[in-house]
């Protein structure tokens, strides 16, 4: 378990990693033969979402901040 300093680091490597599992998961429909701009969309909607949820209550660091830019790449 996380304690109070540490908090939003855990719950955002968390959501990470939930969010990676889940695109592992849908990896066929997200390669598949649809429309790119489709794709594009179901990945912002279904995948963005997984890995955003909460994050109006995280309080971002430099460390942080850089786990999210180098997940969105």
């Amino acid at each position: 378990m996380c304690d109070y300093m540490c908090y939003s680091t855990c719950e955002i490597k968390s959501s990470i990693a939930t969010t990676k599992a889940t695109f592992n998961k849908k990896m066929a429909l997200f390669t598949s033969t649809l429309d790119l701009k489709l794709r594009k969309k179901l990945v912002k909607c279904y995948i963005w979402s997984i890995a955003l949820y909460g994050a109006e209550t995280w309080t971002l660091r430099a460390v942080d901040q850089k786990h999210l830019e180098s997940f969105e790449m």
